[in-house]
């Protein structure tokens, strides 16, 4: 069996993490050690709060069952996660690494920040003469731009320049888009430019470029523009930009190379960042191979992303779509059989055992839930492109045995599949990080989260609608189906039975002198004759057939030959009516005329045309009761005169 090793991540800096495990996947190879790779993201919510339910992912983990671990730290950036996640590698003794971010007790590997962007910037100030450097940076805590930001101001001391304030900028996030905006707006405000910005990142610089050269500001004669994690963007632009390379690839080397060889979980160990000279800070630099691969790149790229979204799409018609639990579970793994160019060749989805009773639970939101509970389901799986049974495995094996292979090394990509705070199962692919590139594996778990909860909406509403339904067609006094019963329910079960060739058996059931009832004994033995005679048919009758207070002594039922072997139902009817006022010491006599018709469903006529004829029908049955009746008064009277 292979040697494992933990990764925890947190994705959105895709770049850094897949260069990481790209480094890591070296390193092992030849060596039968498999990487296992906890990846989540963390994000805010429309309600502006921030969720950290994928942190989850981590409760998978099981750090005994490995052989060493490595917490990218600075990724995570959530201080009560790290705490838990510490205290209980520690607690297993296995040799572990922080990557970027100290945690006590545990060995710290580290990109060394501060050393390459100190070159950079005192390269541009000696080589190109320099000395008014302004420096952009997000509100981010991350180690790394501390660090960048402590060069900033050591290369401008060693260099005998005064530091400005108002030339260090913190705009809202390190990210593209905030930093455009940013630029855009200090070029439109009329500012005075720096000789060059130092940017915190590339994402900032290549925003920054753009900003130059939509208002023809020539760099680098004008400005000169600094980033940091030479991007491969940052090669082909024009000017190509000055960075530095945070050799994330050799930091995972190097971490799995100190796993194997022993660590000190007191020591602190660094790589070095080294600057990358272009032209954006005035040096020469040839970028035309570069520049070529990348320009063939992006065609490849825009369709890979049309592709995705297409993906997406269909997965959220997928939970639109299905109207029941067993529907979904088989569209989600014909679709994922046939379409898996992003999930990889060797895929699971994993929900937890009790997946499915979730999906028909009528809350309207679910309980917060961070557990994936002791075993998992697989709703799909493939392996080597093949669709593979499902199979529910013990949640501490992580993956199907059909995955794992002993002859070379394999790196495993986990993800969490959630929805707010409740989390539904995980996703894993084997050999496969395209869900690490760019947003790709946050929008396909918050896609396949967020296709899980329509669904389940849905059914609720379904749910709910039809308990509505069942409230609004319900007869309060008898607990029967009232008039509305007859059209909601009856005239659709009658079209049905006609359609599936079903006979429509009818039965016509009318209390027997109800009017004496109630004007003899008052309305209250009249509620109480009623609720009797309904509680003797629906008692009689199958449970799939309707009873309907069709009027205020008349109950009508509607069924079908589907459950109906010609059972004498009126009898039956009379004879449980019978029973129960055998034992009720009535003051009168309770009894009820019955009629019976059945309606082949070749037979050309309406609903309302078969009720009017089985009322007939039992009219008859009414007429013989009260003659019978009316026969045995004059017996009385007349044994009465004698």
């Amino acid at each position: 069996m292979n040697r494992r090793i933990a990764v925890l991540a947190c994705g959105w800096s895709s770049y850094f993490l897949k260069q990481f495990v790209q480094g890591m996947m070296n390193a092992v190879e030849g060596k039968n050690i498999d990487i296992y790779v906890f990846n989540t993201y963390k994000y805010t919510e429309y309600s502006g709060f921030p969720n950290y339910t994928g942190f989850s992912i981590f409760n998978l983990i099981n750090y005994e069952d490995f052989d060493g671990v490595v917490i990218l730290s600075d990724l995570i950036d959530n201080a009560r996660v790290l705490e838990r996640e510490r205290l209980k590698i520690i607690k297993s003794q296995k040799p572990a690494l922080t990557i970027n971010k100290k945690l006590q007790g545990i060995c710290c590997l580290r990109v060394d920040n501060y050393s390459g962007m100190y070159q950079v910037i005192s390269h541009v100030i000696r080589m190109h003469n320099v000395t008014n450097i302004a420096y952009v940076a997000g509100k981010e805590n991350a180690v790394d731009i501390a660090e960048r930001y402590k060069a900033y101001r050591t290369a401008l001391e060693d260099n005998n320049i005064q530091i400005d304030m108002d030339k260090v900028f913190t705009i809202d996030s390190c990210d593209y888009h905030c930093a455009y905006k940013f630029f855009d707006d200090y070029i439109k405000s009329g500012k005075e430019l720096p000789q060059a910005f130092c940017c915190a990142n590339d994402l900032i610089a290549l925003a920054l470029l753009k900003v130059c050269v939509e208002n023809k500001i020539k760099v680098p004669e004008q400005m000169k523009i600094i980033g940091f994690d030479n991007m491969v963007q940052t090669q082909c632009t024009k000017p190509s930009i000055t960075t530095v390379n945070n050799n994330a690839e050799l930091l995972g080397t190097e971490a799995v190379n100190r796993l194997i060889n022993g660590i000190n979980p007191m020591q602190t160990l660094s790589v070095k960042s080294n600057p990358v000279l272009r032209q954006s800070c005035g040096c020469s630099y040839s970028t035309t191979s570069a520049q070529n691969l990348f320009t063939l790149n992006i065609l490849d790229e825009a369709n890979k992303k049309e592709a995705f979204d297409s993906h997406l799409e269909t997965m959220g018609e997928i939970y639109t779509e299905a109207a029941d639990v067993f529907t979904l579970l088989t569209n989600i793994e014909n679709f994922f059989v046939k379409s898996h160019s992003f999930e990889g060749t060797d895929f699971c989805i994993f929900m937890k055992s009790d997946w499915t009773s979730v999906l028909i639970n009528s809350a309207e939101n679910l309980p917060q839930n961070f557990s994936y509970g002791s075993q998992v389901q697989s709703v799909c799986s493939v392996q080597g492109n093949q669709k593979y049974l499902r199979e529910m495995i013990p949640i501490r094996d992580l993956i199907p045995a059909k995955m794992k292979t002993s002859d070379k090394s394999n790196v495993f990509l986990f993800m969490p599949i959630f929805h707010h705070s409740y989390v539904y199962g995980y996703f894993v692919t084997k050999n496969n990080l395209t869900m690490i590139d760019n947003r790709y594996g946050y929008l396909w778990t918050h896609n396949m989260g967020t296709g899980i909860e329509h669904f389940r909406k849905k059914n609720m509403f379904k749910q709910m609608s039809q308990q509505y339904l069942r409230l609004s067609t319900k007869d309060a006094l008898s607990g029967a189906l009232n008039r509305q019963g007859l059209d909601k329910l009856a005239k659709p079960f009658y079209a049905s039975n006609k359609k599936n060739g079903l006979t429509t058996v009818l039965f016509f059931v009318d209390i027997n002198k109800m009017k004496h009832i109630n004007d003899k004994f008052g309305h209250l033995h009249g509620d109480l004759a009623v609720k009797t005679v309904a509680a003797a048919v629906l008692e009689t009758i199958p449970k799939n057939w309707l009873c309907i207070r069709y009027g205020g002594d008349e109950f009508l039922v509607v069924g079908n030959s589907k459950n109906y072997n010609g059972e004498d139902y009126c009898s039956m009817i009379k004879e449980r009516l019978a029973k129960k006022t055998s034992i009720m010491h009535l003051p009168y006599n309770l009894s009820a005329s019955v009629g019976t018709y059945s309606v082949p469903p070749q037979m050309d006529i309406t609903l309302e045309q078969a009720v009017e004829t089985v009322d007939n029908i039992m009219y008859e049955q009414k007429q013989a009761f009260h003659k019978e009746d009316d026969n045995k008064k004059e017996e009385k009277e007349s044994e009465a005169k004698a």
